[in-house]
């Protein structure tokens, strides 16, 4: 299978000093997978919209040229972040655990940007970057790498809006309410996150004879021998993560799951069995919640 091969060679890269560096240079120069296809872009900006959106619905009263985002793993291109700077966010910031933002791939996100802003009829960012620290005085993008999202340092109450656009699932669960209470403690009382979650195996993206609920299947000794830090997968479902925010001193206060109405794995690990079917059927989830202010932050989700 061919999701077996990519695992297993994502695992030996993991080993490596530098395997971030390893699996970029191998998705570049050798599989030529990134950049992604422009439609991927379009995809990621229309998640930047949603996000827009879910402001606009639960964010605070202020407008987006005078609001803070924060956003934590930017990833290699920016392509959400130069989508929101498109879309009227005038400051930033965003965290990564390691610098991974690569000039070649932000610089390819601006050309794709530039065309789809003259369809869209948005402001265009102009010509390439020559280096990352140039985002933040052309578009007001601060990124700080590296940086622990689960301890940031940045002052209480500093931000308006927190995004996360296909990262939780990649946080390993142990880490997940201390880097959600740090949000907490970042945002404005007004202030709200909006999530885009990918609850499905992601090897189904590229082996189209897997099944996103493929990884339901495996124990966590077997699911350990697979599963990388170059590609974590935590395998939460859609109750662990609400259960998460609330754990952290959040309201949910919107949610948009997405089932694709397949069948789930009839030979289901032990440690899914107790879900309900639902939970366990949705692959997408939309999420928006904002501080409660009655909860109390568990002495569990502070970090040292």
């Amino acid at each position: 299978m061919r999701w077996l091969a990519k695992a297993f060679l994502q695992k030996s890269l993991s080993a490596l000093p530098q395997a971030e560096r390893a699996n970029y240079l191998l998705q570049r120069h050798v599989t030529h997978s990134l950049p992604g296809p422009e439609a991927g872009f379009r995809r990621r900006f229309e998640r930047a919209e949603r996000h827009i959106e879910a402001y606009g619905e639960h964010g605070p009263p202020r407008p987006l040229s005078e609001a803070v985002f924060y956003e934590f793993g930017a990833g290699w291109d920016l392509a959400v972040p130069l989508s929101f700077w498109a879309l009227g966010v005038e400051r930033q910031i965003l965290v990564d655990l390691r610098p991974n933002v690569r000039t070649d791939l932000v610089n390819t996100s601006l050309e794709r940007l530039e065309r789809l802003a003259a369809d869209r009829g948005l402001r265009a960012p102009g010509g390439p970057i020559a280096s990352v620290a140039e985002v933040e005085r052309r578009f007001g993008i601060r990124y700080l790498a590296p940086l622990d999202a689960r301890a940031t340092g940045l002052p209480a109450g500093s931000v308006d809006f927190v995004t996360s656009t296909s990262t939780l699932e990649h946080i390993p669960e142990d880490e997940l309410v201390p880097l959600l209470a740090e949000c907490r403690r970042l945002l404005r009382p007004d202030g709200a996150v909006s999530s885009r979650i990918d609850l499905s195996d992601h090897f189904s993206h590229f082996d189209d004879s897997v099944s996103p609920y493929n990884f339901l299947r495996y124990s966590e000794q077997k699911w350990s021998l697979v599963n990388s830090k170059l590609l974590h997968q935590n395998r939460l479902r859609r109750s662990d993560y609400v259960a998460a925010f609330e754990r952290a001193g959040f309201e949910v206060v919107a949610e948009r799951p997405w089932r694709p109405g397949l069948a789930l794995p009839d030979d289901l690990d032990e440690k899914f069995q107790g879900y309900d079917p639902d939970d366990l059927a949705v692959v997408r989830l939309r999420l928006v919640a904002v501080p409660s202010p009655d909860a109390l932050v568990q002495p569990e989700n502070v970090v040292d």
